[in-house]
């Protein structure tokens, strides 16, 4: 190492370091479980549509806000995990509907078929 380079002008302070990982961090796109939270009726409706569109993936995220303690984030996250599960207050731990035979065969396990009339995915249908 060269002494006449003084050792602080090669590695930023810790304070540097800090400043720029907040600036970093404050600039991230919330995730959808985040968006569920905001106040904005509009964006919470793009993050249930997104965690959906994931499908059972996204069932163990969801399973996790049905405790927290906003109403709101409550009711979402059951919105959310009705349409991806195909019934409504479900948890996800229980029977996944799927809406068409094509969906259903594959998965290794046994099939049963029901037509059923409604919208089970909502509260009230």
């Amino acid at each position: 190492m060269d002494s006449s380079v003084p050792s602080r002008q090669l590695w930023p302070s810790a304070g540097a370091c800090l400043a720029g990982w907040i600036l970093l961090t404050s600039c991230a796109e919330p995730t959808a479980l985040g968006r569920l939270r905001s106040s904005d009726e509009g964006t919470a409706q793009e993050a249930i549509l997104e965690l959906t569109r994931r499908g059972e993936a996204a069932i163990p995220e969801l399973k996790a806000l049905l405790d927290d303690s906003d109403p709101l984030v409550r009711q979402r996250a059951k919105t959310a995990l009705g349409r991806i599960t195909g019934q409504w207050g479900s948890d996800g731990s229980g029977i996944l509907w799927k809406r068409s035979l094509a969906e259903a065969v594959g998965r290794g396990k046994p099939i049963l078929l029901l037509q059923l009339f409604g919208s089970f995915d909502q509260e009230l249908c």
